[in-house]
């Protein structure tokens, strides 16, 4: 292919819709490297073939697909990893998006009743770690049994919202080991444990009331892990 044939840097971002800049940056990673760069002045040139990669690219990133999921997409020749990308995004997204909603309110709340700091009397727990066998798997499970929310950033269904009395993480570990066992308040225990099975939890002992503690039930998520349910 003569040089005439190939487009230069800012005839290409024009087309592709990526800035010069943006292509640049995706160069320096590997991700869309031009068709020849200038020994001597360093000037990018790009083939016409690749205008329909570039917007590719584009269009993945405009909608915040991570560099590497992006990357995958482009090294699949049959471009099937396409909509499995788009869904696991999709349900970042749908996280992403309820934690933003969670703050929202909680915003709201201190613009109406103020921000409270409540001095700390006593310790108590706001944080467990699970072991999960399938983390897709787990996160429909808790949404769906207690709209859990799951940050990716910290790896965690997040419970309340900070810093409220209610604020309590759950945190998930890959490694396969032990099962975790830990305990949630709820509203009624027998809706709560209904709602878990339904869910596709695994019934340890239904609800029940005991003259030492509230009113209770034992399930397992789908991991094996034990959620105790306690009336609060």
């Amino acid at each position: 292919m003569s040089s005439d044939k190939f487009l230069s840097i800012g005839a290409f971002a024009l087309i592709s819709g990526l800035s010069i800049h943006a292509l640049r940056h995706y160069d320096e990673l590997g991700l869309l490297r031009p068709a020849i760069v200038d020994p001597t002045t360093g000037y990018r040139r790009y083939r016409p073939d690749q205008v329909r990669q570039a917007r590719l690219i584009c269009a993945l990133r405009r909608v915040d697909v991570p560099i590497d999921a992006v990357r995958v997409v482009l090294d699949d020749a049959d471009g099937e990893s396409l909509r499995t990308v788009l869904h696991r995004h999709r349900e970042r997204l749908v996280d992403r998006a309820q934690v933003l909603s969670h703050m929202v309110r909680t915003v709201d709340h201190y613009i109406e009743q103020g921000v409270a700091m409540p001095d700390l009397k006593t310790p108590r727990i706001v944080q467990v770690t699970i072991t999960v066998a399938d983390l897709a798997e787990s996160i429909s499970f808790y949404r769906a049994a207690f709209d859990a929310v799951f940050n990716e950033e910290i790896s965690s269904f997040v419970f309340g919202t900070w810093p409220s009395e209610e604020f309590f993480l759950l945190t998930v570990a890959h490694e396969h080991g032990q099962r975790s066992r830990f305990g949630l308040l709820v509203e009624d225990v027998d809706a709560a444990h209904h709602r878990a099975v339904d869910a596709g939890a695994v019934e340890v002992f239904p609800p029940a009331d005991k003259p030492w503690k509230p009113r209770s039930s034992c399930v397992t998520d789908p991991s094996g892990n034990h959620i105790d349910l306690y009336q609060a």
